[in-house]
């Protein structure tokens, strides 16, 4: 299983959090793309699963754990890729209660170990995600570190839930 330390936070300045990611990104290699997201979580006993939808036309079956106790959180994953993402999403149609569906548009800057995310969340609003996946704990929290510090985040305002949770909150199965 993979691992990654993460944080999100909510943001109202859009072309700022742009912005800072180019700046951040530059002189490192990297890669910036954009996808429209449809991340659909099912009822299990443990842990979290989803089906993420990409463009309609590709997508990732992610099962993974993580607490909602710390502002940087640790995620434990895997990841399946599929090309038949809505042949994978009718069988688990059929075997899981569909617990909430998110979509999002997402902007992905990646440079070495770290993910940028710039979302607009259906629902909810923009928001700043960073994943550093996790080399060394010691190492991932260095780069957390510089990157909370880069984009000037005040920590009492990390989210500690998933979109998925938030939408949850707001009330319904299919929120969002």
């Amino acid at each position: 299983m993979r691992k990654n330390l993460e944080i999100k936070v909510s943001i109202r300045n859009f072309g700022e959090a742009r912005r800072l990611a180019k700046e951040f990104c530059k002189g490192k290699k990297h890669v910036t793309f954009k996808q429209k997201q449809e991340d659909i979580y099912y009822k299990v006993k443990e842990g979290r699963l989803k089906l993420r939808i990409i463009d309609g036309i590709k997508g990732n079956l992610i099962h993974y754990y993580r607490g909602n106790r710390e502002r940087k959180r640790v995620s434990e994953y895997t990841i399946a890729e599929t090309d038949t993402p809505q042949a994978l999403k009718g069988i688990l149609n059929s075997l899981y209660k569909i617990l909430v569906t998110v979509k999002k548009e997402r902007e992905i800057f990646i440079a070495d170990n770290i993910r940028i995310h710039i979302d607009i969340v259906k629902g909810l609003g923009k928001f700043l995600e960073f994943e550093v996946i996790i080399k060394t704990i010691s190492k991932a929290r260095k780069d957390m570190e510089k990157l909370v510090d880069y984009f000037e985040l005040d920590e009492k305002q990390f989210i500690k839930v998933s979109y998925s949770d938030l939408l949850l909150r707001k009330g319904g199965v299919n929120a969002g």
